[in-house]
């Protein structure tokens, strides 16, 4: 079963007795965890019939207690199970005794209780009481959303906050985030994040520009080095000089700059020959481990580059570094220097 389909049984008064909700989505966990509270609990009657109790301190005469008592003034009474540790078999919360009590009672759940596990995390469907529950219930998995559920996720997300996106703005936004993908690290509460950012930046402007997810959610000094390399393509010595001043102005130092450009040739070599080998910008990514926005800008940048020039161009730098630490050359010429010739 999937997120949807249960927000569906939500809607449609339909909910069953048993529910295993996990996965990697802790925010879809705690909307549809909430979802359901808010749809059997009444406020007023909430001591009498909600429950919750710790996963990790699980005992069964605890659990069939609490779904045993009939709800008051209610058709359901919530019975909810905070982690998930008792029915992988973890840390022996239950005993083989006990594990088979439950496995009897999961097949005999009053139709006035509904009994959810909920925890974060993958599961082992090979456990009895995993069996057990997707026998006689239903498993949930939050799993992570697809692009096109990402993106109504998103516009409905700046919606319901006086805010507009507009496609060039979203796909932009997109490229940005490390959600999308098989190595992504980023789940829908980062994504959240990076959203409030925006919105508290755009102060009372109704629509989101490039400019303000640039400010919020691209690293400032990633970009910069992106913006000296983009001048750097286009063979403009003087704004690259211009860019790279700037860069030293923020305070940052020049072999670390020397550093993260160099690695960023690494990226846009490879990039160029994995696209030759039919490779897209999102499989580039995951190949190399990369933000998607920086797998767009490899791939972007590597047009201005035959891949002899990117070879020189990294032993320019390896050069160059020894020529600085060594001492024989001042760091902000050595760096003046090479990016003058990458010009070229």
């Amino acid at each position: 079963m999937s997120y949807k389909q249960l927000i569906s049984q939500i809607k449609s008064n339909s909910l069953g007795s048993l529910y295993l909700i996990y996965g990697e989505e802790a925010y879809l966990g705690e909307d549809i965890i909430t979802r359901i509270k808010g749809h059997l609990v009444n406020p007023d009657f909430e001591e009498l019939n909600y429950k919750m109790l710790e996963g990790k301190d699980l005992t069964i005469d605890a659990l069939i207690d609490a779904c045993e008592t009939l709800p008051f003034m209610a058709s359901k009474k919530l019975v909810m199970v905070k982690g998930i540790e008792a029915l992988q078999g973890k840390n022996k919360i239950i005993s083989g005794e006990d594990e088979e009590l439950l496995l009897d009672y999961f097949s005999r759940i009053p139709q006035e209780t509904c009994l959810v596990f909920y925890g974060l995390g993958s599961i082992d469907s090979r456990k009895k009481l995993i069996k057990a529950i997707k026998k006689h219930g239903e498993l949930c998995e939050l799993a992570k959303l697809k692009e096109g559920e990402l993106q109504s996720w998103i516009i409905k997300y700046f919606k319901k906050r006086g805010k507009t996106i507009e496609k060039k703005e979203l796909a932009f936004m997109l490229n940005n985030l490390d959600y999308l993908g098989k190595n992504a690290t980023q789940t829908l509460l980062d994504v959240e994040n990076e959203m409030k950012k925006i919105i508290s930046f755009m102060g009372e402007q109704e629509a989101v520009k490039i400019q303000h997810i640039e400010e919020v959610t691209v690293n400032r000094f990633q970009n910069d080095i992106f913006k000296l390399l983009d001048a750097i393509g286009r063979k403009d010595t003087k704004d690259a000089l211009k860019r790279l001043n700037h860069i030293l102005r923020e305070g940052e130092a020049v072999l670390r700059i020397m550093a993260t450009m160099s690695n960023q040739v690494k990226n846009i070599l490879s990039s160029k020959l994995l696209m030759e080998d039919g490779y897209t910008s999102k499989m580039i990514a995951s190949k190399l481990g990369i933000h998607p926005y920086v797998a767009s800008k490899c791939v972007s940048q590597s047009n201005g580059y035959t891949e002899k020039r990117l070879k020189y161009l990294l032993v320019q730098f390896l050069e160059m570094d020894y020529m600085i630490k060594s001492g024989r050359m001042n760091d902000k010429i050595a760096m003046e220097l090479l990016i003058i010739d990458m010009c070229k």
